[in-house]
Formats: structure tokens, C-alpha cells, sequence
């Protein structure tokens, strides 16, 4: 799992998700799941909250991977 606050597209994530599987892909136990800011623009900072992954959204992301 990724986490990260850029977007989910384009961002550090996304290259560092591709190059794990581009070398690593075949001896992975699950998918590559990433967990990250919206693909929208950052929102003034009373929104900055709705943007950011927040522990809840991990959690659902690693439920989600350990049913692999």
C-alpha cells in the first residue's frame, strides 16, 4: 500500500506503483493499492481535510488487501 497526500493520478504514487510493478509484479501477495489526495485541486484549507487521506480510508484500503 501507497499513501500519500498528492493526487492519486500522476503523483509520486502512481510512479512508485509502476516501477514495483514493472520489477516486482509476479511475487506480490496483492495488488498494488494506492491511498491518496482526490484527483482534483487542492481545496482552500477548511476543505484540506476532506482532501487527505485519513485513517479511515486506510483502513478500508488495507481490509481490502488482506483479502488477497
Amino acid at each position: 500500500m501507497i499513501v500519500h497526500e498528492a493526487p492519486k493520478t500522476c503523483g509520486f504514487g502512481a510512479e512508485l506503483s509502476a516501477s514495483i510493478a514493472e520489477d516486482v509484479m509476479l511475487h506480490l501477495k496483492a495488488p498494488i493499492i494506492r491511498v491518496a489526495g482526490h484527483d482534483a485541486v487542492m481545496p482552500l484549507p477548511k476543505l484540506e481535510d476532506h482532501y487527505m487521506p485519513t485513517a479511515a480510508r486506510i483502513q478500508k484500503a488495507l481490509k481490502e488487501a488482506m483479502k488477497y
